[in-house]
């Protein structure tokens, strides 16, 4: 009963944390006014639970991105059995596709409004968290980008992909934002949109001084 306790305690502690970063911000909110929304006893469940609210901060971002991997590699596997996997723009849609799917929710908006802070946050590399959870799909989109752009400096395509990483991020941010206004494109329109956008920023040509 008490374990059952304390993972009620630290999902309440996340989701309270992903609303609160959202909607005021990473620098506008305390462990005190997360622990008292998610109902905790003292502020030092979050500690117990993350070690600290920057550790928090990057378990939320985590949690999520992990049901985006699996989406993920499903559009992997599908653009695969249907022989495009090779392919930069179907490439891009596996990419961002998933993070397009998210903000169907209210909690993936939430999520896609958070996310975004984090990217912009100097305090954190969240390619480096990404990488450090060990996800897959980011680095088989990685490679077969690679492989796809052998006329460009792999340092390029590298720098590259870290950009479009980012973007991808900010994309899912106003597609989340169009979408409680009333003003979203249908999500296959998106993706396709983004998917081209994103293709067409990797393959451009380098304008040389």
């Amino acid at each position: 009963m008490q374990g059952q306790r304390g993972g009620e305690t630290r999902a309440a502690l996340l989701s309270v944390a992903q609303r609160l970063f959202a909607e005021k911000g990473l620098g506008g909110v305390s462990v005190r006014e997360i622990t008292r929304e998610a109902g905790a006893r003292n502020e030092s469940a979050l500690h117990y639970h993350f070690g600290g609210l920057e550790s928090l901060i990057k378990e939320v971002f985590t949690e999520r991105y992990l049901q985006i991997e699996s989406a993920r590699l499903a559009w992997l596997r599908d653009i695969d059995a249907a022989g495009q996997g090779a392919d930069l723009t179907y490439l891009m849609r596996a990419a961002v596709g998933p993070l397009l799917e998210a903000c169907r929710e209210e909690d993936g908006r939430l999520y896609a409004r958070f996310a975004h802070q984090l990217a912009a946050d100097p305090r954190f590399d969240v390619v480096q968290i990404v990488r450090d959870t060990g996800m897959a799909s980011v680095a088989t989109i990685r490679d077969r980008v690679l492989d796809n752009l052998t006329s460009l400096p792999q340092a390029v395509v590298l720098t590259r992909l870290r950009r479009v990483f980012s973007i991808s991020i900010m994309l899912m941010a106003d597609f989340a934002t169009q979408i409680d206004r009333g003003a979203a494109m249908s999500i296959e329109a998106e993706t396709d949109e983004a998917a081209a956008s994103l293709a067409g920023f990797l393959r451009a040509g380098i304008i040389l001084a």
